[in-house]
């Protein structure tokens, strides 16, 4: 079932049920290329393959970092396993494409954008349009009015939205805006925050710190930045990536008393980043 982002936003029950979220959030494309999709429970296994270090040290987990996180559904499972090893934690989770408008730019028709203007997904009389073009556009030529329709509806967009005239939505489950425990907020993984300093005892990037996005020397510099911001020695990063035929691979590492990360434990083949990691020194 498409839904719009009014439809989506308008009635916030809407995201008690799993399918009815996925199936807002999984057509959004980013402006990046990137979508906005997520299943729940899709780390389960990860989960499960270091339950027993993360509950030896339940009682040092209280402030956790989770990021690159999507719509946020595998954020909420992660605090609810914490818990449920006897963690009392508070979780940030970041992604860089949180903030977002639904503008009207005429009667009938509405456009969830980013903050630039970037149409996210058109709102034609109730019905879901997307605003990106795939492969088969080219042969039908539904290229065209949609290349067209973003070069009209962006700068309106754009314009209303700094003029305060876009309503201002949050593209994560509405689910998380619920709970005092977890905190969403926009961010560049490979921007060093000063807020963000010291601040966490468990750090997640799953399926976002990869060779795929991103080149060596950037990877280098987002684990330096995780590092600044685990509190000390004896802290924990975690990072996985799932497969396209579903393996989960991943390492666990701890940040020892040097300042640098060693291996914990492994699932599937560990981390594809593993070297960058342990090779980072302050």
């Amino acid at each position: 079932m498409g839904l719009t982002a009014t439809q989506f936003f308008g009635i916030p029950t809407l995201a008690d049920d799993p399918k009815i979220e996925e199936a807002f959030f999984d057509p959004l494309k980013m402006p990046n290329g990137t979508f906005k999709r997520t299943q729940p429970s899709r780390f389960f296994e990860i989960e499960q393959r270091f339950r027993s270090v993360f509950q030896a040290r339940a009682a040092t987990i209280s402030t956790v970092l989770d990021v690159g996180v999507s719509s946020g559904i595998t954020s909420l499972e992660l605090v609810t396993f914490l818990e449920g090893l006897g963690c009392q934690v508070t979780l940030t989770a970041t992604d860089l494409f949180i903030h977002a408008y639904i503008v009207e730019i005429a009667p009938g028709l509405l456009v969830l954008a980013d903050r630039n203007g970037q149409p996210l997904q058109y709102d034609v009389a109730g019905h879901p349009i997307r605003p990106w073009i795939r492969r088969l556009d080219y042969l039908t030529l539904a290229v065209l009015p949609r290349l067209a329709a973003s070069a009209v509806i962006r700068p309106i967009a754009r314009r209303k939205i700094a003029a305060g005239a876009g309503r201002p939505v949050e593209l994560a489950s509405q689910r998380l805006a619920r709970r005092a425990d977890i905190f969403m907020v926009e961010d560049d993984i490979m921007v060093r925050r000063a807020d963000f300093a010291g601040q966490f005892d468990l750090v997640r990037a799953a399926n976002i710190l990869n060779r795929g996005y991103f080149a060596p020397a950037d990877l280098a510099q987002a684990v330096d930045n995780v590092r600044r911001y685990l509190r000390g020695p004896g802290t924990l990063f975690l990072v996985t990536r799932t497969t396209r035929d579903g393996r989960n691979d991943g390492t666990l590492f701890e940040l020892n008393g040097d300042g640098r990360f060693q291996s914990v434990e492994r699932i599937g083949n560990g981390s594809e980043i593993e070297d960058i990691v342990v090779a980072s020194r302050p």
